[in-house]
């Protein structure tokens, strides 16, 4: 069964748990709103975690070597890897299921899970 391409909400409002954002979607909202992009690679950690503990528990660890990553940090060494980032996510999408969004005081914090990559949908 083929899964649906993933949203392309515009506003932080529209980012509710359980959708599923294009990784663009999150980029231009991150440089348009007051917000801050997290992204986890672990599903049991973005769900029963918080990202302070989690940058605490993690602090001895390189930034590319956590199990999370700022999404602008996420994104800028993906395109260092590979010039065709850009162009291989108009062909296959990359959905970023949102957890939750949480308020920091300053501006808001938005937690995702990235698809492991036999989530994938590379049809």
């Amino acid at each position: 069964m083929k899964e649906k391409k993933p949203e392309f909400p515009v506003t932080i409002a529209n980012l509710k748990p359980g959708i599923k954002a294009d990784i663009r979607a999150l980029e231009q909202i991150s440089l348009r709103e007051r917000c801050e992009v997290i992204v986890y690679f672990e599903e049991d950690l973005a769900r029963n975690s918080s990202y302070e503990k989690d940058l605490k528990e993690f602090s001895s660890f390189e930034e590319h070597e956590r199990p999370f990553i700022i999404l602008e940090s996420f994104l800028k060494f993906q395109r260092e890897m590979n010039p065709i980032f850009n162009e291989a996510l108009d062909q296959i999408p990359l959905g970023i299921t949102i957890i939750r969004t949480e308020p920091t005081g300053e501006y808001v914090r938005v937690i995702g899970l990235l698809p492991f990559l036999d989530e994938m949908d590379m049809s």
